[in-house]
């Protein structure tokens, strides 16, 4: 992945010869802007596993409902 630093140099090098600091400013805002939309995409992207591992073992109970029918009586099975 490419970093913030490496994105501005080469946007910036893109530009013409006659750009001015206003260009290189808008240029470096739009990078900005592009980042944070690419880090917030990616801190939404969380597992199931992700949000319940601290969980995981933390109650008391059978080992595997799955495999002892008795233990899922009650539950229509």
């Amino acid at each position: 992945m490419e970093t913030l630093k490496q994105a501005a140099i080469t946007a910036i090098s893109q530009l013409p010869n006659t750009a001015n600091i206003d260009d290189i400013i808008v240029v470096l805002y739009q990078i900005r802007h592009e980042k944070e939309a690419i880090n917030q995409t990616e801190a939404k992207l969380v597992s199931c596993y992700d949000l319940a591992k601290n969980y995981i073992g933390c109650i008391e109970g059978p080992q595997d409902l799955s495999t002892n029918k008795a233990y899922m009586e009650g539950f229509g099975l």
